[in-house]
């Protein structure tokens, strides 16, 4: 359930209410969709985006590798996607939960936005194909804030750009890869998948708990 919408700092209610109907479809699109979530093309995510942040979101989707600060090049991190053909889902229940908040913010071009932020937990069940005794789960915590104004190439005078704010992680994945999906550490790992190149660190944290702080990299959680 969203929000109840009201104005907010020089925004009126209507432009705060539709900054949560579209907060929700971005959060659909890029953690729900079936076809994004199989491995396939995110149309769903990256209609739903600036022509700015559209053109940024598809030219990084198959790169590999990371930059000088260790971040991985792939632009499909923005969305929840499992390798093709590693992994089918159990059912059709994806458990959901999590909060968003508005309020007005300033920019760094000093422009004045309306800022939605988001955390929420996704819990995916999931089985390598044809091998349902290795069933698992995958926790996957958004943290996203989502600045509406006035950008340049948007469709509307009133569209989001998406920032991620570093506490969101996935559980249950491998460490190490970096063409971004999120490959399944599968309790007996199938020899045809990618192996880790780094291992869980820190403080294991509950993954199904919001809000906690993240170690840069690959967290170390309690389990799934």
């Amino acid at each position: 359930m969203l929000p109840a919408a009201k104005p907010i700092g020089g925004f009126s209610r209507d432009q705060v209410k539709f900054a949560y109907q579209r907060t929700r479809k971005l959060l659909i699109a890029a953690n729900l969709n079936s076809t994004t979530l199989l491995g396939g093309a995110p149309t769903a995510f990256a209609s739903l985006l600036t022509a700015g942040d559209r053109t940024w979101f598809l030219n990084g989707l198959n790169k590999k590798g990371v930059d000088k600060q260790g971040d991985a090049l792939s632009t499909r991190g923005m969305v929840m996607s499992f390798p093709p053909g590693k992994a089918q889902l159990i059912g059709d229940v994806i458990k959901v939960h999590g909060v968003m908040h508005a309020h007005a913010a300033v920019d760094k071009a000093g422009y004045n936005v309306l800022d939605v932020d988001v955390d929420y937990i996704f819990v995916y069940a999931i089985e390598p194909p044809h091998n349902p005794a290795s069933w698992m789960r995958i926790v996957n915590e958004v943290d996203w804030t989502l600045s509406f104004g006035n950008w340049a190439g948007a469709a509307t005078t009133f569209e989001p750009s998406i920032s991620t704010n570093g506490i969101g992680g996935v559980a249950g994945a491998l460490c190490g890869t970096t063409d971004g999906y999120q490959h399944p550490d599968y309790p007996d790992n199938p020899s045809s998948e990618a192996q880790p190149t780094d291992s869980p660190s820190g403080t294991p944290v509950d993954p199904y708990v919001i809000g906690q702080p993240r170690l840069a990299g690959c967290q170390a959680t309690t389990g799934t």
